[in-house]
């Protein structure tokens, strides 16, 4: 460890292990200090070392951290008129930390229950437990997180699967490459569900694909906020937002190191993958600047179900690479720019989240041999996945009301599929034709300010901000049917897909948060506008585009607007206990395909039931509440343990609902009745209520880890999605009752760990009945085993070394997840990784 001079305004996550590289000389010790000096104090809680950071600066104090007890702690708040070593023992109150002043004058950080650690070349990072945050703070309510050793001992091959292991976060989907989407609390649509990632949004929403492309390897950390809670984001996200922050050079430099690399290999069994990685990462010797670059390679062959079967068209070649880099001009200035690309490239069926493609005919096989019989069922993909992102954030020392973050973020996502020669030429009108392409693009710009002040005995944090959001669509499909290549209606072949058009939605938001503190109580109210703009791009082929109204093809632009007020309580009871409670009331607006989706229209005698776009469409609102409560203890059940539990009750009130028009047009209808001209695809239901229960807890020693986690969540609408007169129905994405436990052991002596982790699942009857486009089939419950390990060498030869084992299924067990539409799970999966780090 060395001594520095605090207040460099890093990300929490980064600031511990960064201060020890942007230390003065240890010289600095035996300079005298200045007398204490009295100073007025209004600090809201916030990330440990962050917050020591501030103080010691403020107070010209010489503090020394060590980063494995900063990480991941929070500082109390801090108020009233106190010299500097006063406010830092007040931020520390509740970490579980001790504050000593050294002979020389400095101060440093102490665990009373931690053995003193070996030196900084033999540091092993064993696991810990992250389900819920570490102590008792406002910034934990509903949220759920992963850490980099988290993350690592997953050894997951895509971001779906490995947020799968939380409470109230579910899997939808298949596991073929781009075959997964999220679903939290029963809101599985892309809207719904908000992924970040280094402040970019990521947004794709093609008709039978995937929604995330995220490559894990790249990701340190992963944070889940459930509900529509936070004013930060706005336009849907009644599900939550996945907020994903990839690896900095920071988080692999070594103490005392400037530069580094990185190599490693992976193996898995089941599908014979192999996986490497490549990674140079250095920083200066000032601290000013580090920066990363880092390259990952997937290649595997299909997955086989536990039968042995293989699950075709589920290989992968995906190659992703990350290169980021932070530059700290000046007192308390941080720019990092960061961008990151993946792509995917091979077979696979037209709907990646489906079971299996059809076994080809005898005479199939005949006429076009096996693998062109094969690949007369499916499609060649070719995709690309872009995210870039430029931060500035300025908190200088000494002003507790800036604390100023301006930022830029790119994302985009391109798809490219192209079916055999030999496949029939006019069978894929509702499939993306024979060719397609597709991209999907959100660029967005933010301006955040947050101000600590205090009123009187009132500590405030307030957060003001505002954001521009650009969503850009652009599709296109070639279909050359006989009919189509001769007819102008089809444009000879080329068009957008009717079901998935492209278009433009422009989101313009402010927002304002206080956070009022008094004593152990904090009172969060905060309002946001939000303006949505929307227009479609009319389609190519005249049939989807009529110029007759009673066509109803209209691509104008259509705005909406509105207020999203929230209300937080949070209560910190004693020091081991806390209740909470939240209550939003948002929207969103309609998205381009529920506004500009059409069906062809060439007369009045040869049109669809639904032609219409659906410009008529109402915003979709929520009423949300979450309550609950937290208790967390040290010394529980021997010395030096630590543990946390949380309890949250969930109510969702979603009203206004959007769904396409289908089934029964309006009330008394009958099948073959006539129905209004112009009708659109798209219509507002009256809504659905879902409610739920979530326990989460974890315990730790310094031999043992355990955590355990139960969500049980139930739900249904107002009515049918296809008739909104009928009988109530049950939501069919509402996930089963899912346990998640796990229990480790962790062996310090030999760098080493190893744990079992456990998940079962309850059947799932509440179904629609049989016929209901919608439904999802039954599913039975089950229950899977794993294994993990991991190791680290610390010396000599083997210093650098880490190995890990991950075993999943491990009694090779047949399951069908209810969300992944009775597609079967993968069977035993051995996977074993190596890494150097030099």
């Amino acid at each position: 460890m060395r001594p520095v001079v605090p207040r460099l305004p890093l990300r929490p996550t980064l600031l511990a292990l960064s201060i020890a590289l942007l230390a003065p000389l240890p010289s600095w010790a035996a300079e005298a200090q200045p007398a204490p000096t009295l100073r007025d104090y209004a600090l809201p809680a916030g990330p440990l070392a962050e917050r020591l950071n501030q103080i010691a600066s403020e107070a010209g104090l010489i503090l020394v951290l060590d980063p494995a007890l900063t990480a991941q702690r929070r500082a109390s708040p801090v108020q009233g008129r106190l010299d500097g070593q006063a406010a830092l023992q007040m931020a520390l109150r509740d970490s579980g930390l001790a504050l000593e002043r050294t002979q020389l004058g400095t101060f440093q950080l102490k665990d009373p229950n931690r053995k003193p650690p070996k030196a900084a070349r033999n540091e092993v990072l064993l696991p810990s437990i992250t389900v819920v945050g570490d102590r008792l703070n406002s910034d934990t309510v509903g949220r759920s997180y992963l850490s980099r050793e988290d993350v690592a001992s997953q050894q997951a091959s895509n971001v779906a699967a490995l947020l799968d292991t939380l409470p109230g976060v579910d899997l939808s989907g298949s596991s073929r490459p781009g075959g997964q989407s999220l679903n939290i609390w029963g809101f599985n649509k892309v809207q719904d569900v908000k992924v970040i990632v280094d402040g970019a949004p990521k947004g794709f929403e093609k008709y039978r694909q995937g929604s995330v492309f995220i490559e894990p390897e790249l990701i340190k950390s992963l944070e889940v906020n459930k509900g529509p809670h936070t004013a930060l984001y706005g336009n849907g996200g009644f599900g939550g937002i996945v907020s994903i922050e990839t690896k900095d050079a920071k988080d692999l430099l070594r103490a005392g190191e400037q530069i580094g690399g990185l190599i490693k290999y992976s193996h898995h069994t089941n599908n014979r993958e192999h996986d490497g990685t490549l990674a140079l990462y250095a920083a200066s010797e000032d601290g000013r600047f580090d920066g990363l670059a880092y390259y990952t390679q997937r290649h595997a062959d299909d997955l086989k179900k536990p039968d042995g079967t293989p699950f075709r068209f589920s290989a992968m070649d995906t190659p992703s690479a990350l290169a980021k880099l932070n530059f700290r001009p000046g007192d308390g200035q941080v720019i990092t720019v960061s961008a990151m690309q993946s792509k995917s490239t091979g077979w696979v069926p037209f709907a990646a989240m489906g079971e299996d493609v059809a076994t080809p005919t005898e005479a199939e096989i005949k006429k076009y041999g096996w693998e062109g019989a094969w690949q007369r069922k499916v499609l060649y993909r070719d995709q690309q996945d872009d995210t870039a992102s430029i931060k500035w954030r300025y908190q200088p020392s000494g002003n507790a009301l800036l604390n100023l973050t301006a930022s830029y973020a790119h994302s985009k996502t391109r798809q490219h599929d192209r079916r055999p020669d030999t496949a029939a030429q006019g069978s894929f009108l509702g499939s993306l034709g024979n060719e397609s392409w597709a991209s999907y693009r959100d660029e967005l710009a933010e301006l955040r300010n947050e101000s600590a002040f205090s009123t009187g005995a009132l500590v405030h944090v307030l957060t003001v901000g505002g954001q521009l959001h650009q969503n850009r669509r652009e599709t296109l499909m070639y279909y050359p049917s006989s009919t189509a290549l001769k007819d102008p209606s089809y444009n000879y072949g080329y068009f957008q897909p009717y079901y998935m058009p492209g278009g433009r939605q422009d989101t313009r938001a402010a927002f304002v948060q206080d956070a009022v503190s008094y004593d152990s109580l904090t009172v969060t109210a905060a309002l946001r506008y939000d303006e949505v703009e929307s227009e479609g791009t009319p389609n190519l082929a005249a049939r989807y585009n009529s110029p007759n109204p009673l066509a109803g093809h209209d691509y104008r632009t259509v705005i909406y607007r509105g207020l999203s007020p929230r209300l937080g309580l949070f209560w910190k009871t004693s020091e081991g206990s806390a209740l909470f409670a939240d209550l939003s009331r948002t929207w969103r607006a309609p998205t381009i395909d529920e506004l500009y989706t059409t069906q062809y229209y060439v007369s009045a005698s040869n049109s669809s039931n639904v032609p219409g776009t659906s410009r008529q469409l109402k915003r979709e609102r929520i009423l949300a509440s979450r309550l609950g409560a937290m208790f967390s203890g040290r010394n529980l059940l021997s010395a030096g343990d630590d543990g946390l539990l949380r309890i949250t009750l969930f109510h969702n009130r979603v009203r206004q609902a959007i769904n396409l028009q289908r089934g029964t047009y309006y009330y008394g209808y009958q099948s073959g009745m006539p129905v209004p001209a112009a009708l659109p695809n798209y219509r507002n239901l009256p809504g659905y209520h879902s409610e739920g229960l979530e326990l989460e807890g974890f315990y730790n020693t310094p031999r043992l880890f355990a955590s355990l986690s139960l969500a049980v969540q139930h739900g249904k609408r107002d009515g049918s999605q296809n008739n909104p007169w009928a009988e109530d129905e049950p939501i069919s994405a509402i996930a089963p009752a899912k346990l998640i436990s796990q229990l480790g052991l962790k062996l310090p002596a030999w760098g080493a760990a190893i744990g079992w982790q456990g998940r079962f699942v309850a059947a799932q009857h509440k179904v629609l009945p049989v016929g209901n486009v919608y439904r999802l089939p039954p599913s039975a419950g089950y229950g899977l085993h794993g294994l993990f390990a991991s190791w680290q060498g610390r010396e000599g030869a083997l210093q650098g070394l880490e190995a890990r084992l991950t075993v999943d299924n491990l009694f090779d067990k047949t399951y069908q997840p209810y969300l992944s539409e009775a597609v079967t799970g993968v069977g035993r999966n051995v996977k074993l990784s190596l890494a150097k780090f030099f």
